[in-house]
């Protein structure tokens, strides 16, 4: 069997204060139960990442894909076969206010910023902090970005 390395396409959404959008993985989920976790998922073998970022954004979310800010630092995990995650900090067409989330996948959503920023570490690991290192590179990131203009 093959370990074919799996590309995972999350997107960071912005609201207009600034903050990055995540959502409460169900308890009854294979991967992660109750852990917070970025919008996003495998990119098909015919697909192009940007085309998966927008169809996963839609499908999580009812949300459309208007623009990318940014592109975070690539991550590595392994969990079976290897997944190497690509992250964009983007803005979105929809009600903010009002996502279409995956009732069955998801219990909670909420909007992160550096206030709230330690709550992405409920129910993880100390050697399991890539959605809580990844939100706050972005933050960090959106602060240097309005920094430059």
């Amino acid at each position: 069997m093959s370990l074919k390395k799996r590309v995972i396409a999350s997107a960071m959404v912005l609201n207009d204060r600034g903050c990055v959008f995540v959502q409460k993985r169900s308890m009854t989920r294979r991967l992660f139960p109750g852990c917070w976790d970025l919008i996003g998922g495998h990119v098909e073998e015919d697909e192009e990442i940007i085309s998966a970022l927008g169809r996963e954004i839609h499908e999580e979310t009812g949300w459309h894909l208007r623009s990318i800010i940014h592109e975070l630092s690539p991550k590595h995990w392994v969990d079976g076969p290897a997944q190497y995650e690509r992250q964009f900090i983007v803005v979105i067409d929809g009600d903010l206010a009002r996502p279409t989330l995956e009732e069955d996948k998801v219990s909670e959503a909420m909007w992160v910023d550096h206030g709230n920023v330690e709550r992405l570490k409920e129910n993880r690991g100390p050697d399991d902090q890539l959605v809580f290192n990844s939100v706050v590179e972005a933050l960090d990131a959106l602060q240097t970005i309005r920094h430059n203009r």
